[in-house]
């Protein structure tokens, strides 16, 4: 035993240890799209993995969305972001036009960190004339695309089956594609609500920075009840979909042999 005051210069050093510690850990930062100001991540270089990070809701909290995108936050939120440049020798309609198409949206792989292996991402979609699965239509065209005005489609995948979300065009000129998608019902599992009508959120921009050179930032948030219950989030599972969606919809090869180059977040504080 030390004496008291042995005991208490020992707590103190300690205590100054621990803080010198904490200071010198890598700060988790917060995620910034392309409207609030310099992006985080930061876009790569052309031709190189999209910058992947990820934030648990813990890391969120104090954090307040960017009014530009319009997010409700949540207490169980997770988010997603990836960013990017690529080349593209078109215009944002080229890019605007996959959105369209959503029956090829089948076509996705993504990699699955969980099982090791490639996998089909969406295994049904169609588009739908409103908030509703029975509504069925044939693909969107480009021109049905106004700003403000939403349209509906559905889609499944191996775990979850036939959401409808609401996708709206934000802003679109020749250079520039911003488009917003969300889940326009709850999502239940055994009768049990665990994602609230709008707590699926995804935030898709798109544009040129020079002649065919652009730029993509990719932003999700999943405010579901499974992020509380289940520890840790698959946050490297929304962040390979994020991925996955950013390069078929700039027209990229989707089965890249190389990973995302993951930034931040629990899963990787330590390596």
């Amino acid at each position: 035993m030390y004496p008291r005051s042995a005991y208490v210069e020992q707590m103190i050093r300690i205590a100054c240890a621990t803080l010198l510690i904490l200071t010198a850990l890598p700060a988790f930062a917060a995620p910034v799209p392309p409207c609030a100001g310099p992006v985080d991540p930061a876009y790569g270089a052309v031709g190189e993995q999209p910058n992947v990070a990820v934030w648990y809701a813990e890391e969120l909290k104090g954090w307040q969305a960017p009014a530009c995108i319009g997010w409700q936050q949540s207490s169980a939120d997770a988010i997603a972001a990836s960013s990017a440049r690529f080349r593209l020798a078109g215009t944002a309609d080229d890019i605007l036009k996959r959105f369209a198409e959503v029956s090829k949206y089948t076509s996705i792989p993504y990699w699955s960190p969980n099982n090791q292996e490639w996998r089909i991402l969406i295994h049904n979609a169609s588009a739908l004339t409103g908030p509703d699965i029975k509504l069925k239509r044939e693909d969107f065209t480009v021109a049905e695309f106004g700003a403000g005005q939403p349209v509906y489609l559905h889609m499944g995948g191996s775990s979850v089956n036939n959401i409808v979300y609401r996708m709206e065009v934000v802003e679109r000129t020749p250079d520039k594609l911003t488009v917003s998608l969300e889940n326009a019902v709850a999502l239940r599992v055994l009768g049990i609500p665990v994602m609230k009508e709008g707590a699926g959120q995804f935030l898709f921009a798109f544009e040129r920075e020079s002649g065919d050179l652009w730029r993509s930032y990719v932003l999700v948030r999943v405010g579901s009840l499974l992020n509380v219950l289940a520890r840790p989030p698959p946050m490297d599972q929304y962040a390979n979909r994020a991925v996955a969606l950013y390069r078929y919809f700039a027209g990229l090869p989707g089965r890249d042999p190389m990973p995302p180059n993951l930034l931040r977040g629990p899963q990787n504080a330590e390596r």
